[in-house]
């Protein structure tokens, strides 16, 4: 059976339904891979699903009203090159990339969303550095794995443990929100400095 589905979300996801959303996602991993898989994400999808930043937000909005704080996000972004990367080096997974298509698609069918609820469009801007060894290596990915960021930057795990959100590390968040800039970076790069 065929589902058109639109290429751009326009649904509005607070936090309670972009939990809800990920649920389902993370059972539709579970369908499609022999192993967990985990994400480092950024923006605003970020700040609605980490505790600490979340709850902040909402002591902000009520000591400053005129702040305008996140309530919703359409997307979850995600870095996609270091998702392949990591399943390739530690599962052997090269269909990884394929999968996780299917499952977002699989999501977007059920809950009515855009193709690019989750997506990683961002990449292309993303920095590449070179090791000393002269390999390439995604900065952004590489400190949002560290054991600390791990620790207080988890934003999501699935009831069904398949899959595992890491926010980016906090000053890479900044640094992606200062270039982007959109209507809810000022409050989220506040909430982050904070």
């Amino acid at each position: 059976m065929s589902h058109d589905i639109p290429q751009v979300n326009n649904v509005e996801m607070g936090r309670d339904k972009l939990a809800i959303v990920l649920e389902y996602f993370g059972y539709r991993v579970g369908e499609h891979f022999t192993h967990n898989i985990r994400l480092v994400i950024h923006g605003g999808a970020c700040m609605l699903l980490h505790p600490g930043l979340y709850n902040l937000a909402k002591q902000q909005a009520e000591m400053t009203p005129q702040m305008q704080i996140r309530k919703t996000t359409r997307d979850v972004d995600f870095l996609h090159r270091a998702f392949a990367s990591e399943m390739m080096a530690f599962n052997g997974d090269v269909d990884a990339p394929q999968k996780l298509q299917k499952c977002i698609r699989e999501t977007a069918i059920r809950f009515g969303l855009g193709a690019d609820w989750m997506n990683s469009a961002a990449d292309v801007a993303l920095p590449v550095n070179v090791d000393s060894s002269g390999r390439q290596y995604d900065p952004v990915y590489v400190a949002s794995i560290q054991k600390t960021n791990i620790e207080h930057y988890t934003a999501f795990t699935s009831a069904n443990g398949m899959v595992t959100l890491i926010s980016v590390a906090p000053f890479w968040a900044i640094g992606l929100k200062l270039v982007r800039y959109n209507k809810w970076d000022p409050s989220d790069i506040c909430l982050l400095l904070k």
